[in-house]
């Protein structure tokens, strides 16, 4: 099976490095829940030990794809845009039931850099930076 290649050296658009600093941020928010779950194992009255533990495991292997997504795709790789669009929608589905519910902060905090990115990861310096050499002559 073949890898992608190391991308070429061109400079990295700004729009990039908002990317990744976003999935960065949305890993440490992930990491910092998991470090909640895994607390509330050790509470007084744990509600349900399996389902933290589980939560815990499942939020950090998260936390760590949304970093491998932020190390590769500035790096210039193009394989981390389909997934970073993926959990940015997912985060806007989930921002909606803060308005309706009356907590308009938190929809805001969800949806905010979600948007940033989605909009981002279609402008044409992220394309043209993560497909360069990737045209009809390239071959697998």
């Amino acid at each position: 099976m073949a890898t992608d290649p190391a991308p070429h050296s061109l400079s990295r658009p700004p729009g990039v490095v908002l990317i990744a600093a976003v999935l960065v941020l949305e890993a440490v928010a992930l990491l910092a829940l998991s470090v909640g779950f895994l607390l509330s194992v050790f509470a007084a009255d744990p509600v349900s030990v399996g389902g933290s533990v589980f939560m815990t495991v499942l939020l950090l292997l998260v936390a760590a794809g949304l970093v491998a997504m932020a190390r590769k795709l500035a790096a210039g790789f193009r394989w981390p845009r389909s997934p970073a669009l993926v959990v940015q929608l997912f985060l806007v589905i989930l921002a909606f039931p803060y308005f309706t519910a009356g907590d308009p902060v938190i929809g805001v905090l969800l949806i905010a850099p979600a948007a940033a990115v989605i909009i981002t990861l279609f402008s044409k310096p992220v394309v043209d930076f993560t497909t360069r050499g990737s045209g009809p002559a390239r071959t697998l």
